[in-house]
């Protein structure tokens, strides 16, 4: 039997569900005034944490990716205390991506700037050529899909042209549901493992149960948009049209690619492009190597997950024979919902058995195991019932069987074929005769 892919926990939230629904009941400028602790909030300021974590000095900060950081919220005093566009500068941040609604934890540390209703003025990070988006969510809670689908397509953008600091006012909650949809997004893993991830590089992250949600929820839509091609084998179903890939492709694109592809599908454009240089003996377009930049990119990125899912003990480590079969695997919209959550699978398992007579290699690494075996039987006639439900083909391998096999061992495989090859045509037989029958009989009704 093939091997599943390696089964990552689902998480579970920081919060009890009993404080969850105190958190909703309790109105958000109460609930600041109670829970926060004022001017003394430990996330406005560096005085509770220590220098490893503090990306940013006088910022509680963490690395997420090598282009990525979360962190708690800035304010005007912190930014001038502790130089911090000098270290957006030096660290190369382009970009900063606010994840909170104007005016919300008002009573911690200093107050608001009365023009954006946060504790910075976003001009003063615009005016040094760092670029300012602000995707309000309700602390605690989460927005809507759209208005994720948009955020994360920003934080792509934003990292291509440099890197991104995203914060809401602790930068644990909203900050790690915008990571982790951005992961899912780009590497496409599951869910699980965006949610740990994000988890291991800021402890304390994507805490209440409808932010672990979003992140399946994202997960779930944006697999429903993966299938980029009609399967045939569905016959029967609805039809699959230029503009229904259109329609994905709009999704899954964004930035200028989105703009410049909105009537053509993405393979199509590429193909015609590297054929067009190919035959005119011209070097590959920007946009080739634009596209192989990324995908090196990402592969690094979800090296680097894995090893750190791996060193965290959320993956089992696997050999050096099977790290390229779990690092190809995609994955498909089929959830179940154990503890409550929704969870994706994989697709593609490790060790896909093929049963194709073209895939030789495949079919003896698992077919000619049990032929060789055999020795280890007392007689021949268990090991002739196991190589039978094998299943074996008669080609390409029937060179491998005789020249393995015991005389004794041969006949009775013969055997099974001859019954087997009966079986088929007793099958064909009956399906002839039904059509037969059933084709006049449908010409009839039309």
């Amino acid at each position: 039997m093939p091997s599943s892919s390696p089964h990552v926990p689902v998480p579970r939230p920081s919060y009890s569900q009993a404080r969850e629904n105190l958190v909703r009941a309790i109105p958000p400028r109460l609930l600041c005034l109670l829970g926060c602790g004022g001017k003394d909030c430990r996330y406005e300021g560096p005085e509770c944490w220590k220098s490893n974590q503090q990306v940013i000095r006088g910022l509680f900060s963490s690395w997420v990716t090598d282009d990525i950081i979360a962190m708690a919220r800035p304010s005007n005093q912190l930014i001038k205390k502790y130089n911090i566009i000098e270290q957006f500068q030096r660290l190369k941040i382009r970009s900063i991506i606010n994840m909170q609604l104007p005016g919300e934890h008002a009573h911690c540390g200093p107050p608001l700037d009365l023009d954006s209703g946060f504790t910075y003025s976003p001009q003063t990070f615009m005016d040094n050529k760092i670029y300012f988006y602000n995707f309000g969510m309700p602390d605690f809670g989460v927005s809507s899909l759209v208005g994720i689908i948009d955020g994360v397509k920003v934080l792509a953008f934003a990292v291509k042209e440099g890197r991104v600091a995203v914060h809401c006012h602790a930068g644990l909650g909203r900050t790690g549901v915008l990571i982790a949809c951005y992961l899912v997004y780009t590497l496409r893993i599951s869910p699980s493992e965006a949610v740990h991830y994000v988890r291991i590089k800021r402890p304390r992250s994507i805490q209440t149960r409808s932010q672990i949600n979003q992140v399946f929820d994202f997960a779930r839509l944006l697999g429903t948009q993966l299938t980029q091609y009609p399967d045939l084998s569905l016959r029967h179903g609805a039809p699959f049209t230029l503009q229904h890939y259109l329609n994905r492709q709009a999704l899954l694109l964004h930035g200028r690619e989105a703009r410049r592809l909105r009537h053509t599908p993405k393979v199509v454009y590429l193909l015609c492009v590297r054929l067009s240089c190919l035959a005119l003996g011209l070097a590959s377009p920007p946009e080739v190597h634009a596209e192989l930049e990324k995908r090196s990119a990402l592969r690094v990125l979800s090296r680097a997950v894995r090893e750190t899912l791996v060193s965290k003990q959320y993956l089992p480590l696997l050999s050096e024979g099977r790290k390229g079969s779990w690092a190809g695997s995609g994955s498909v919209s089929s959830w179940d919902e154990p503890l409550g959550f929704l969870e994706r699978k994989r697709e593609v398992l490790l060790d896909k058995r093929s049963y194709s007579e073209s895939d030789v290699t495949k079919i003896i690494v698992y077919e000619v195991k049990p032929i060789h075996n055999c020795k280890y039987f007392n007689s021949f006639e268990p090991a002739a019932e196991v190589i039978l439900t094998q299943k074996l083909p008669v080609s390409p391998l029937d060179s491998v069987i005789h020249n393995t096999l015991h005389p004794s061992l041969q006949t009775q495989m013969n055997k099974g074929r001859k019954l087997a090859l009966d079986k088929r045509k007793k099958k064909i037989t009956t399906l002839e005769i039904m059509f037969d029958h059933i084709c006049p009989v449908m010409l009839f009704i039309l």
